[in-house]
């Protein structure tokens, strides 16, 4: 007890020690948060762009807006409870809702998206969209589908957008593109709505669902007004939120990370402990055995077996740290050797004890404390060869990595096309992921490094 007591005391004065161990801290509070917060499914829903198609695609994080350019980020509007008008004197039910927003940037959004859920059969639902001059425009959408996502591009709207397009230049127009229909929402009306600036101030929307029965209608049913930003980390070209898919893949960086180490770790301290405390000719056939799984190329032999088996977490873990446990071995066998030279050990021999005993009382204790340190230094080594194989395409199905997202990013070409926060936050996870680990391991080998033959 006196020795554990004497190591805590000397971590605590570790100031690098006790940063990683706050962030280390931090890192599994996250990855509780997340898979407490997201359902076990999520993985599916990320490999699903239908999922995303209501984001924008491509989009910067929001924030470089405060740098200076003009990115519009993505407004979603607050779920709130609808209004239930109940028939008096007529035949239908009449649900609203409304909805207001300030428009400052110069720049129209890539889409408006409108997500009705409810359960029933409606006639109708009503949009009102009210201008800050005033201007009104009302679309109908006949027979809303529950969970149906309805933009600018959908047929039900485009009608009615044309409408008030004509209303306002005066002329029937050959073509509108989505650029022109956002354009009659947001620029200043007139003949010239088409090329007029935005409208800046506050924009009124308000929906009425329409029904000849009673329905239920969801708080869940949501509007977006998509930006061309979004977010902390921006979006990929499926339009799947970056912070979201580096959320997703810490719990499993860390599982993986930690179950790697620990396997790698016991084995090869158990392995060279064992072999430089029997030593001779068999400690020279097992110091063979360690040197030629040492001599294997890791990453080749790991692709070659994964095209020959299912992988599964817990089988990456293992076959990962089949590969990495040599060099643990020869740290133990260096410090069993040098354990061995020391006095008390020939005395245990003269006086008769058993190699086992010998073995679990004067040895293990010495390489416990390096068993520690190493354990934590080697999670980094764990998790950077996971991502690794991640990036080249292998890895547990139904996880989401973030080798894979920059494995992503590549295959599209995404550095070159200027879209540099896809590669850049998933990246950079992979380092922070790696500080905490590295600051605790590197504290607990200078505390216990010069003790491990002290008597």
């Amino acid at each position: 007890m006196s020795g554990q007591s004497s190591y805590l005391k000397q971590f605590s004065k570790s100031k690098s020690g006790v940063a990683g161990l706050v962030l280390l801290v931090i890192l599994l509070v996250l990855s509780v948060y997340v898979l407490l917060a997201y359902p076990p499914n999520i993985a599916s829903t990320w490999n699903n762009p239908k999922s995303w198609q209501s984001n924008p695609a491509k989009a910067p994080p929001s924030w470089i807006g405060y740098l200076g350019q003009d990115v519009p980020s993505t407004i979603s509007f607050p779920s709130v409870q609808w209004t239930n008008s109940a028939p008096q004197g007529g035949s239908t039910y009449n649900y609203s809702n409304s909805y207001s927003f300030k428009w400052s940037s110069s720049k129209t959004p890539s889409n408006i998206v409108f997500t009705p859920q409810f359960k029933g059969t409606l006639l109708e639902a009503v949009v009102t969209w009210t201008k800050p001059d005033g201007q009104s425009l009302v679309i109908y959408i006949g027979s809303p589908q529950p969970n149906n996502i309805y933009d600018v591009t959908d047929q039900s709207i485009v009608q009615w957008i044309h409408q008030f397009i004509q209303s306002q230049t005066g002329s029937l127009q050959a073509t509108v593109t989505t650029p022109d229909e956002l354009s009659a929402l947001f620029d200043r009306d007139g003949p010239n709505l088409l090329s007029n600036p935005v409208l800046h101030g506050t924009y009124h929307v308000r929906y009425d669902l329409v029904s000849q029965s009673p329905v239920s209608v969801s708080q869940a049913t949501s509007l977006k007004v998509i930006g061309t930003s979004y977010g902390i980390m921006g979006t990929d070209l499926y339009g799947r939120p970056i912070q979201l898919g580096v959320l997703l893949g810490l719990p499993y960086a860390l599982e993986l990370g930690a179950v790697t180490s620990v396997v790698a770790v016991l084995f090869g301290i158990f392995f060279g402990g064992i072999s430089g405390f029997i030593g001779g000719r068999r400690d020279g056939v097992m110091q063979w055995f360690t040197l030629v799984f040492l001599a294997l190329p890791a990453l080749p032999f790991l692709i070659a077996l994964s095209y020959s088996i299912t992988l599964d977490l817990l089988t990456e873990a293992l076959l990962i740290a089949a590969l990495s446990w040599p060099f643990y071995a020869i740290i133990a066998r260096s410090v069993a050797l040098s354990v061995k030279s020391q006095t008390y050990v020939e005395a245990d021999r003269a006086m008769g004890i058993s190699s086992l005993r010998t073995f679990l009382t004067h040895f293990m204790p010495r390489l416990t404390p390096v068993s520690i340190a190493y354990t934590v230094l080697g999670i980094p080594a764990g998790i950077l060869l996971a991502q690794t194989l991640a990036f080249l395409g292998i890895a547990p199905p139904n996880i989401v990595t973030w080798g894979g997202i920059l494995d992503e990013a590549f295959v599209q070409q995404a550095a070159l096309f200027g879209w540099w926060w896809w590669v850049f936050f998933p990246g950079m996870m992979i380092v922070v992921v790696a500080v905490p680990f590295v600051l605790v391991g590197f504290a607990l080998d200078r505390i216990v490094a010069p003790k491990v033959t002290a008597k």
